[in-house]
């Protein structure tokens, strides 16, 4: 009797290791650590709070050292996925602890005072935010500190002078609509320091710089962006010319290998730039912030809207991207607005400080096509949506769907608006906690 009630403990045992296995929260750590998985925002905020301490580029004004200690134990299966890829980044980086945690957690809480003062008045309880909501909240409010100041901070520009002078160099168009022509500039870029070589914009025949009347071609970078590349008139890019060592480079070199893409997961080594042994997806977060850098006008108006006119928090909302447009040409069939309402409704788990308490954070919604906006407060009545398709200022920018070829028949005024709405948008969606976006939108990229 003995034995045969061991072989049914043990048979009990067996078949509960098996179903273990077989269940989806089983399966997600393993597959998070054998799998390219693209991180959540949550994950990103956490990656950055310790990849600034270690990137001297990045690195946080008030960073103070602290003792290596581990984070806390998390109590959920999600959590440990967040803490493992955390450990990961922060295997050569300093570690808060949970002192350090909570003190920088303090300018987070203050955020929430005003709404606790007002949920106390109501006799409502608010929940107190996570440990992980404190440490993704300052991040973002960091990031948003170093964007969002005169200069900006902690991201130093690239050394674009760090090449051989006398080696080719190389020459990249400025290809397509603005993110898509900075994300393949951000690729040349990053091959060309592979090959220690210099490199350029060309900007000759792009559809963003079109001739005036007189055929004349103004340049366009300069008016929103600082200098990304050499200048044309650099005694490296002059003497090149004359000796024909110029390499006009095709966008296809930089794009059409996952290699070339620095696509997640792969590793590079980038010495001329201090990089050894770096993920691609960090190695592209840490050059997009030095390369891709809007003059203070565009930075300052762009912090203005989302705090101002908009009253966004940094991390404290979620953002949707709907693009249209001219991308009905590139045969993409456009998503539908009730998958951003539905995947919305399975983040909202992310802000359980305030989802406990009856309430949805507020959805900034970054579009080309303004009519968005009313399909989406017919489909949430009670939800709060906001967008820059609101404000009265920006009436003179495309409303109805971007298309690249009309850019040539814009006036100034129509430029000037437009890309003030996007930069609004691209920081809204940058501060973001949960960003719902499409794959066919190069605006992803940032």
């Amino acid at each position: 009797q003995q034995m045969l009630a061991s072989m049914v403990l043990l048979c009990v045992f067996f078949m509960f290791a098996v179903f273990a296995a077989q269940s989806p929260n089983f399966n997600e750590g393993l597959r998070r650590r054998s799998e390219a998985v693209p991180k959540t925002a949550d994950e990103v905020a956490l990656e950055y709070a310790r990849l600034a301490a270690a990137t001297p580029s990045l690195k946080p004004i008030d960073a103070k050292p602290a003792e290596t200690t581990k984070p806390p134990e998390p109590a959920t299966q999600e959590e440990k996925s967040v803490a493992e890829m955390s450990e990961q980044v922060a295997n050569q980086e300093e570690q808060p602890t949970q002192e350090n945690a909570e003190n920088k957690g303090e300018a987070a809480m203050s955020n929430r005072i005003e709404n606790i003062n007002e949920t106390q008045e109501a006799n409502i309880t608010l929940k107190p935010p996570s440990q992980d909501e404190i440490w993704a909240t300052d991040a973002f409010n960091r990031l948003h500190r170093d964007m969002c100041g005169v200069v900006w901070a902690n991201a130093d520009p690239l050394p674009y002078e760090s090449c051989d002078p006398n080696a080719p160099v190389n020459s990249i168009a400025l290809f397509g609509g603005l993110t898509n022509a900075l994300k393949l500039i951000l690729l040349g870029g990053v091959k060309s320091w592979e090959e220690n070589r210099c490199f350029f914009v060309d900007e000759s025949k792009s559809h963003l710089n079109p001739p005036d009347k007189d055929g004349v071609r103004h340049g366009f970078l300069h008016k929103y962006m600082e200098p990304i590349g050499l200048p044309l008139n650099h005694p490296y890019v002059v003497n090149a010319r004359k000796e024909r060592r110029v390499v006009e480079r095709n966008w296809g070199e930089f794009w059409n290998e996952m290699e070339a893409r620095r696509a997640y997961g792969k590793v590079f080594n980038l010495p001329s730039l201090g990089f050894n042994e770096i993920e691609g997806h960090s190695l592209k977060r840490n050059l997009i912030r030095r390369m891709w850098r809007p003059h203070q006008k565009y930075r300052k108006f762009s912090c203005s809207a989302m705090e101002n006119t908009h009253g966004l928090k940094p991390g404290e909302y979620i953002a949707f991207s709907v693009r249209r447009g001219d991308k009905s040409e590139e045969k993409f069939a456009f998503t539908e607005l009730t998958e951003y309402i539905s995947e919305a409704e399975n983040q909202l788990h992310r802000f359980e400080s305030i989802v406990g308490i009856g309430q949805v954070p507020k959805i900034f919604v970054a579009t080309d096509d303004c009519s968005v906006m009313s399909e989406f407060r017919t489909m949430r009545p009670d939800w709060t949506f906001v967008s820059e398709c609101d404000v009265e200022d920006n009436k003179a920018a495309a409303q109805n769907g971007f298309a690249l070829s009309d850019f040539k028949d814009w006036g100034a005024d129509a430029e000037d608006a437009h890309f003030t709405k996007f930069f609004t948008e691209i920081y809204a969606m940058t501060m973001s906690r949960v960003f719902i976006g499409v794959a066919y939108t190069n605006v992803s990229w940032w």
